[in-house]
């Protein structure tokens, strides 16, 4: 039988593997007066693929008031809650709610959702002595103590995110605090001043970098090539289908690993010599591997450091195209000749912002 008669495939399979982590960060500021607050209890975990977001949680903060400089304390703060300029509206939907109050301060707003969507009208927070309603929600603490002992109380939250939250993975929860505030005593003694800190209250909520991906389109197929030469090729490459890629969405960096079964080369099945095997040059991630590159079987071919691909409908698509370095003419004749490629792909941790802009590589020039 002539070779150009025999059907050879040339198929590459692919194997895809998928890990999960979690990880953080924190931010506070100053000005003349406010608030600030944090909480050190375990922290909830929130993964944004899970359909059902964030449950329900109960989280308990010390509130701390800031006090105007030349004496004096803040008496009265109006403030409500929204994401700050790096989250943007990848927070919106998000519930925080004041369900009480310990210590020196009493508590107006309990049971409104203080978080605003990042372009929502602000509420109305003055005069100082206006108080929430669910036409305006805001959070009203009123300080009764006027030492340094009473400065700080707790108050307990209701929280709760929806799924799909496009958030950054964090182990801290920061959103910035608008507000309006009254000063006693001191230089500053009945004033009051409207301003915002920047990721004044930190909840301790954990946005595990994690990540989803699957393979899309076919198998990177040759179709057939019994009858072609290898002196033909350089004129007339022959490739697989440019429209497969691998698609990633995430909360945070990832890295992405490849390595071939047989180091670039299709094999028959039982391939003992190399009439048995047909080279072929792969690219992935801007990446140009073969063979010659990468000539041990089974080794890590292609490694990548990607930044955050979100969690957007777009995502990160990335590129895969194999083409043929050698022809199938005059090879031993096999319905199959095959390879697998493995790629890993794997969340780094929170401080890790990644290296690459995946997404950007391309198969032109190939």
């Amino acid at each position: 039988m002539m070779p150009s008669l025999v059907k050879i495939m040339r198929n590459l399979a692919l194997v895809l593997s998928t890990l999960a982590a979690g990880f953080a960060t924190t931010a506070q500021a100053q000005t003349a007066c406010g608030v600030t607050g944090s909480a050190t209890a375990s922290p909830a975990v929130y993964d944004p693929f899970n359909p059902s977001g964030l449950a329900t949680t109960n989280i308990t903060m010390n509130i701390s008031r800031v006090n105007p400089p030349g004496g004096g304390t803040t008496s009265v703060v109006n403030f409500y809650l929204k994401a700050n300029s790096s989250t943007g509206s990848a927070a919106d939907g998000t519930q925080i709610v004041p369900l009480s109050i310990a210590g020196q301060a009493a508590l107006d707003g309990i049971g409104l959702n203080i978080f605003y969507n990042y372009t929502a009208t602000a509420p109305t927070l003055l005069p100082i002595t206006l108080l929430p309603s669910s036409g305006d929600r805001f959070a009203k603490i009123s300080f009764t103590g006027n030492n340094a002992g009473s400065d700080t109380v707790q108050v307990t939250f209701q929280v709760s995110l929806p799924p799909n939250l496009d958030l950054n993975a964090v182990q801290s929860l920061a959103f910035d605090a608008y507000f309006s505030c009254n000063m006693q005593g001191g230089h500053y003694n009945g004033d009051t001043q409207t301003g915002s800190f920047p990721n004044a209250v930190v909840f301790p909520v954990t946005v595990l970098s994690a990540l989803r991906t699957y393979y899309a389109g076919t198998a990177l197929d040759f179709g057939e090539i019994g009858s072609i030469t290898t002196a033909s090729l350089g004129g007339t490459p022959q490739k697989t289908a440019p429209s497969n890629y691998v698609f990633v969405q995430s909360s945070g960096a990832y890295s992405v690993t490849l390595s071939s079964q047989n180091a670039f080369k299709l094999f028959k099945p039982g391939a003992a010599i190399d009439n048995d095997k047909v080279k072929y040059r792969l690219r992935f991630l801007g990446m140009d591997v073969d063979n010659t590159t990468n000539p041990t079987a089974g080794a890590t071919a292609i490694t990548r450091s990607c930044q955050r691909a979100t969690l957007a409908t777009t995502g990160n698509v990335l590129p895969i195209q194999a083409k043929l370095l050698e022809g199938g003419s005059g090879k031993n004749p096999s319905p199959s000749y095959s390879d697998i490629l493995t790629i890993t792909v794997t969340p780094l941790v929170y401080s890790d912002p990644g290296t690459n802009a995946c997404a950007t590589y391309s198969l032109s020039g190939f």
